[in-house]
């Protein structure tokens, strides 16, 4: 998020949830809870107070209100992302259902839910004729499997090394790669995240919002090897947006996107999965 991006939010009015701009970072809407916050324990103070106070009012009241509702949403979006990253490396049922402080069947419903929404994103993806996120069939069938685990059963944690088990990048598909960068489509654009790395993508790592609706917004996504992973998290965090890394699926992995190509549906998107910038993971 961009210095402009920050003065605005600073200075934005937010009596509503739904004000609260798509990809906000949560530590933005904290600091700005914290200041209507502070000037309502202000009202405690008794009336005599000997240095000048700001103190709260209803707007700051119902700001308090709008921010707690979505920074909720935006944490509550995230849950079922984690709940299958657990799983895959390793954590069994019962290990998720203590840290959700719910039985190992809530968590089950939950992992369905999301694997659902995710299942219809795909379906959704294709109905409208776009390059396809999500899951599909297989990997839907996958994350299904996961529930029939008994709940001390913990799942054999994916290795680095099978993950990244793709083919080689293809000629075809790396000049329809950079064919994509030069010519932006109507309904998604596409760019680079700037590392330099010659192995096929074996990894989707996509980056979303919450909400509107079940499915929340899906703003793009970075193809990138395993060895990149940690790089694409931290781009895609530091944007603000909510990341889920996955296994791509079977179709992608014989015939891989180059590591670190993306696919973006809005401009601010596409600009900030693009942008180049060092980070620790990168090769």
């Amino acid at each position: 998020m961009t210095t402009d991006e920050h003065t605005r939010w600073n200075a934005l009015e937010v009596r509503e949830p739904d004000q609260v701009p798509a990809a906000t970072p949560l530590s933005w809407q904290v600091a700005k809870l914290t200041d209507h916050a502070d000037r309502l324990m202000n009202n405690l103070l008794p009336a005599d107070f000997p240095h000048e106070v700001k103190r709260g009012t209803a707007g700051d009241a119902l700001a308090a209100l709008a921010l707690r509702e979505s920074i909720r949403r935006d944490v509550e979006h995230g849950r079922g992302t984690r709940v299958h990253e657990a799983l895959l490396l390793g954590a069994s049922w019962d290990e998720v259902a203590r840290a959700l402080d719910v039985e190992p069947d809530q968590a089950r419903e939950l992992l369905r839910r999301w694997a659902q929404g995710q299942r219809d994103l795909w379906l959704r993806n294709e109905a409208e004729g776009i390059r396809p996120f999500g899951l599909d069939a297989d990997a839907h069938a996958a994350v299904l499997a996961l529930c029939g685990r008994d709940d001390d059963e913990p799942p054999a944690p994916v290795a680095v090394e099978e993950a990244d088990a793709t083919e080689p990048v293809k000629e075809s598909t790396r000049r329809y790669a950079e064919e994509l960068r030069s010519n932006p489509g109507t309904a998604s654009a596409d760019g680079h995240t700037g590392w330099e790395c010659e192995a096929g993508a074996s990894l989707i790592v996509e980056a979303s919002t919450p909400g509107p609706g079940k499915l929340g917004t899906h703003h793009g996504v970075i193809y990138a090897c395993a060895g990149h992973r940690a790089a694409a998290v931290e781009r895609i965090t530091g944007a603000g947006y909510e990341v889920d890394p996955r296994p791509a699926p079977p179709g992608h992995r014989w015939n891989p996107w180059p590591c670190g190509h993306v696919t973006a549906h809005d401009t601010e998107s596409l600009a900030a999965l693009s942008q180049q910038q060092e980070t620790g993971a990168e090769r």
